[in-house]
């Protein structure tokens, strides 16, 4: 072949935007950990549940006065998705911003290489100074952002909401598609289930990568530490936190927000509502979500009252797999009310809480625990959670699979119309405690203030070795 045949593509490789900083955001936190010799602890937001996820442990750590300040990855951008950076007060705190765009192949690398530019940056301008970064759940910045940072810095990080580890109800292997309600119901409930970890995706990767790059597990609930116990995390550095979203959601349901969700959208005053968010990527495929739109359609047709959640990624399958003009259809209905995202996560608990919610019907993993806290009815689009624990032994949780519209409608109308199941359903024991916020400061803030290693060779595990901060640095 002719060495004339090499060419360079104009688009082969997307324009980025710069890494936005606010040095003296980012300056004081450094100074601070400098003059108290502790760790700089980096939290990263950048997507919608980030937000209320976040808000608990940032807070508890304000209150202790643990140095720090926040990474916006901007994984989302827009007004509507980052609604939460003013909701939760961390505006003044985000120091850094990546501004990320473009695919989920072009965030992930773009997202190592700025992870890596910022750790250097805080390295030559501060080098006695740790920083790790604290990530949180199962997005595309938690495996990232620990393995830019430790391949750069050699300072691990801490995984908040750690151990999520999907699993399926046995019931579901070989499932005959005319299986009776109570069966169903009593398979998910009363037997055994198994680890299946392909999904959801890609957020099942990410939190097994993730956590191989963390040095310290902040776990939600036993099942959770018994994953990483199982994949050989020491026990040590496992700290039970419970529920991320526990500080923001007590907050939310204690306060009343300036405009109420019945004002916006009147509609849904009247009657009780089945809540339909669907947006997990496996779920937007042509065969899983024309039979979620199937069932929604027959749903709506038995005169259930279906509120359409119109996500970003909801709206795009709803593009690419012609379902436009059903969908509008749908909206001549006077039982279907199609809402663009609510913003305010205060709007999503205030009508979650209320009592014109009938269900939540969802593939979300947060709404799966919002629904616990709640006593509330959650219906879960998937073959596996990640969160079991709300299904098995709780009883506050269901799994409805879209094997096929009709499947999918059936399961659900048959749920919702027995009095029975539905009360089963209701008010079930709260699993992920309270003051996680706190939980996670007193957990780390022992090793901020006495500034310890943020990374271990296997010397130093095994005591044969003493740690030396920096020694290998730059080899």
């Amino acid at each position: 072949m002719s060495t004339n045949a090499w060419t360079e593509l104009s688009d082969f490789t997307p324009a980025a935007l710069p890494i936005s900083l606010n040095k003296d955001i980012v300056g004081q936190a450094m100074e601070e950990g400098r003059a108290k010799k502790n760790w700089v602890l980096a939290f990263v937001v950048g997507t919608k549940p980030c937000f209320n996820k976040v808000f608990g442990a940032v807070d508890a750590c304000r209150r202790r006065r643990l140095p720090f300040f926040v990474i916006d990855a901007q994984q989302h951008f827009d007004a509507v998705l980052t609604h939460g950076l003013t909701e939760f007060s961390f505006t003044p705190h985000v120091g850094v911003n990546f501004q990320l765009r473009g695919d989920l192949v072009q965030k992930s690398a773009e997202l190592f290489y700025k992870t890596s530019r910022l750790a250097k940056w805080l390295r030559d301008n501060w080098p006695d100074v740790t920083v790790v970064p604290v990530v949180n759940g199962d997005t595309i910045l938690c495996p990232i952002i620990p393995a830019a940072w430790m391949f750069t810095r050699r300072e691990k990080s801490i995984q908040n909401e750690a151990g999520l580890r999907a699993m399926s109800p046995n019931l579901f292997k070989n499932m005959p598609r005319d299986i009776s309600i109570e069966d169903f119901v009593g398979g998910q409930w009363d037997e055994d289930w198994h680890l299946l970890r392909t999904e959801p995706f890609p957020e099942q990767w990410d939190t097994f990568v993730s956590a191989a790059g963390c040095e310290h597990h902040m776990a939600p609930v036993e099942l959770n530490r018994e994953h990483l116990l199982r994949e050989g995390y020491p026990a040590e550095n496992i700290y039970l936190t419970g529920g991320v979203v526990v500080d923001a959601l007590e907050m939310k349901r204690q306060e009343k927000p300036e405009q109420s969700i019945f004002d916006v959208y009147p509609k849904l005053a009247e009657g009780k509502w089945l809540r339909l968010d669907v947006h997990r990527k496996e779920n937007l495929s042509r065969q899983r979500f024309t039979a979620i739109f199937g069932a929604m359609e027959r749903i709506v047709r038995k005169g259930h009252q279906v509120n359409f959640i119109l996500m970003n990624a909801t709206q795009h399958a709803i593009r690419h797999w012609q379902l436009t003009d059903r969908l509008e259809a749908l909206k001549r209905a006077p039982n279907f009310l199609a809402t663009e995202v609510w913003p305010a996560y205060a709007h999503v608990v205030e009508f979650y809480d209320s009592d014109h919610n009938l269900a939540a019907w969802t593939d979300s993993g947060g709404v799966q625990e919002d629904m616990n806290m709640m006593g509330k009815p959650c219906l879960t689009i998937r073959f596996s959670t990640d969160r079991p624990e709300t299904v098995m032994g709780n009883h506050g949780n269901l799994l409805v699979p879209p094997v096929s519209d009709d499947f999918l409608a059936r399961i659900v109308a048959g749920i919702i119309e027995d009095p029975k199941i539905l009360n089963e359903l209701k008010d079930r024991s709260p699993l992920y405690g309270s003051k996680a916020g706190e939980k996670f400061a007193k957990a780390i803030a022992p090793h901020v203030t006495a500034n310890k290693p943020a990374f271990h060779w296997s010397q130093h595990w095994l005591g044969l070795a003493p740690f030396e901060r920096n020694a290998d640095a730059d080899f």
